[in-house]
C-alpha cells in the first residue's frame, strides 16, 4: 500500500493492530498526518533517520562539472555501459544526481529551517516545503526512508540526461551494430570516438 495523504491514518492503524497496541494520543505515529500542510511546523516526538544528504538531490555550492563536462560523462557512461553489455545503475544514478542537482531546490536549507521550527523534532506531516508552498522533500515513518519530490526543472532536467545517454548508445549500435554491445572494448570505442571528433583547424593569417 502507497501511503498518501488521505490513507495515512488508515496504515497506521492497520500498523499498531499488527504489533498488537492500539493508537493513543500520546503515540507519536497516532499524532501524524502525512501531508497535512497546516502540521509543518508541529512538532511529534517520532524517532527518525536523518536524511543522508550524499544520495539526495539538493542544491550544492558549486555543480560537479560544466555542462561541457556532463555531456561527456554522460556519453562516457554509456560508452562503458556499451562495451560490457550490462547498466551500471550506481554510476548512472549518481551521474543523473549529480546532473540534475543544477536546478535542483536547496532541499537541505529547507530541511534546516523547519526543524529549527519544531525545535530539532520531525513535523507532524512528516513533509517539507518551500516558502512558495512547494513540496520538495518527505519522510516515510514506516519505512523510515526520504524522498525528494521532483520539481519540473528536475523533471525537464532528467530528460536532457536521458536524451544525450541514449543518443550516445543509439551513435554505438549504428556503428558497430545492433548486437555488439559486450563485443567492442571501451579503449577501441574511445579510440574511435577520438578519430571521428572534428580535428582542431589551424590559425589563418588574413593580411589586408
Amino acid at each position: 500500500m502507497q501511503i498518501t495523504r488521505n490513507n495515512y491514518s488508515q496504515y497506521t492503524k492497520m500498523i499498531q493492530q499488527m504489533l498488537g497496541s492500539e493508537s493513543s494520543f500520546s503515540d507519536p505515529m497516532a499524532q501524524c498526518d502525512y501531508g497535512n500542510f497546516a502540521l509543518r511546523f508541529q512538532p511529534v516526538n517520532l524517532p527518525f533517520v536523518k536524511p543522508n544528504w550524499s544520495n539526495i538531490m539538493t542544491k550544492r555550492e558549486q555543480p560537479a562539472m560544466s555542462e561541457a563536462e556532463f555531456e561527456e560523462a554522460i556519453k562516457d557512461l554509456a560508452r562503458k555501459e556499451f562495451s560490457t553489455g550490462k547498466r551500471d545503475d550506481a554510476a548512472y544514478r549518481q551521474l543523473c544526481m549529480q546532473h540534475g542537482e543544477t536546478v535542483s531546490p536547496d532541499r537541505k536549507a529547507i530541511y534546516e529551517a523547519s526543524m529549527g521550527r519544531t525545535g530539532g523534532k520531525m513535523n507532524a506531516a512528516c513533509m517539507f516545503w518551500d516558502s512558495q508552498g512547494n513540496k520538495t522533500l518527505s519522510y516515510n515513518p514506516v519505512s523510515r526512508n526520504w524522498k525528494a519530490i521532483s520539481t519540473e526543472e528536475e523533471f525537464s532536467r532528467a530528460r536532457v540526461f536521458t536524451s544525450i545517454y541514449n543518443d550516445e548508445l543509439a551513435r554505438l549500435k549504428k556503428e558497430y551494430g545492433e548486437y555488439a554491445k559486450g563485443t567492442v572494448s571501451y579503449q577501441q570505442i574511445c579510440a574511435d570516438a577520438a578519430e571521428m571528433a572534428p580535428k582542431a583547424q589551424g590559425a589563418i593569417d588574413y593580411l589586408v
